[in-house]
Parts: structure tokens; sequence; C-alpha cells
């Protein structure tokens, strides 16, 4: 097993996105998903941006999710727009290292976080305005789940002090946030349409 994958940033965003112990399975979630196993990816030489392309290599990681990613054949965009690895696959695997156990109940499975102290580290790192030794790890984790609503402050785009101490993968953690903005934006417009249409509160 790569142990390696334990403190990755889409296994910790993973925690994160447990909403009551129950997986938080609406799109913008797993598109947020996607982009955190592509850091990962980045962030192991994986996935690298060249002046003419994107560069994947596809010998096998070991770690399953990773690997799912990596054998589809489609560009970056897609694979975070569209892949087919979502929050159930780091459940999966959170299950096999035995950081979470689950709990089978009349209104579904929920889950226990057996590393909830760093989850809540982690939920409260932009709490800290004072810090200094963010690891690119650590910032592109704060950077994309903040954009996505996760952490203890109120959800905003991450802004550029955040995403410079995520390089070397800055390149691709601007896309994530972007497009996981972008998602967030649109569900809220669609929301809103819908109530305007039938009449009921925005």
């Amino acid at each position: 097993m790569d142990d390696d994958w334990d403190d990755s940033v889409s296994m910790r965003l993973a925690a994160l996105a447990l909403d009551g112990g129950r997986l938080t399975d609406d799109l913008v979630t797993a598109l947020a998903v996607r982009g955190t196993l592509l850091v990962d990816l980045a962030l192991r030489g994986r996935v690298r941006e060249t002046e003419d392309a994107v560069e994947f290599d596809d010998p096998p990681t070991g770690f399953p999710p990773a690997d799912r990613l990596l054998a589809e054949s489609a560009s970056l965009t897609d694979l975070l727009r569209g892949g087919a690895v979502d929050q159930q696959d780091l459940a999966a695997e959170h299950l096999r290292r035995g950081s979470w156990t689950a709990r089978r109940r009349l209104l579904g499975t929920r889950y226990v976080d057996h590393r909830a102290d760093r989850t809540q580290a982690d939920e409260q790192a932009l709490e800290e305005p004072t810090r200094e030794e963010w690891t690119p790890q650590d910032a592109s984790l704060a950077a994309i789940a903040g954009t996505l609503g996760l952490l203890a402050t109120p959800r905003e785009r991450a802004g550029e002090g955040l995403l410079a101490r995520t390089e070397p993968v800055r390149w691709l953690v601007d896309l994530v946030v972007e497009e996981v903005d972008r998602a967030i934006t649109r569900g809220r417009f669609m929301s809103g349409a819908v109530s305007f249409v039938d009449g009921t509160p925005g």
C-alpha cells in the first residue's frame, strides 16, 4: 500500500466534504474531488504542463482513484468536468486504509472519520491569517476547499496570496478553483431561475 497518499490533498478534501458523516454527492464536490486528485498527481510529477500541452504519466500509482482517472483518455478539462471518479471512490479508499469506518443505518450509510483532528485543523486553515509555513499541499487544499465552501470561514474564491503558495502546481490549482467557482455560480443561477419560474423564493 502506498501510504504516501494518506495525507494527500484528495483524501483530506474527502474528509472535509463529509456532511454529518454522509457523503456529499453533488456535482460540484465531485468536480473538486477530481481536481484535487489531479493536483496530487501533479505534485508527484504525473501531470505536467509543457509549452504545448498537458502531459500525463500512465504507469499505475498504486492509488486506485488516481489510476482510474489516469486510465481515461481525455483532456485535462474533460477529466476535471466529467471524469468517472467522485467522492465514493475516495470513501472506498478511506475504508480500505482504516481512516474511516462505515455505519449502515436505515437512512443510509454514515462514515466515521478517525482522523478528525486533522480534518478539523484543515477546516480552520484560513483562520490563521499570519500562517507562514504553507506547503503546496496545504495551500492547494485550502484554496480548493475554501472556494467550495468546506472551511470554517465563509465560502470565498481563493485569492492571490493563497494561490501563490501553491507553487509548483499553481497553474492547475488556478484551473480547479476557476471550475469550482464557475460551477457554484452556475448552480445558484439555475436555482434562482427555477425559483423565479415557479414563484418560490430564490
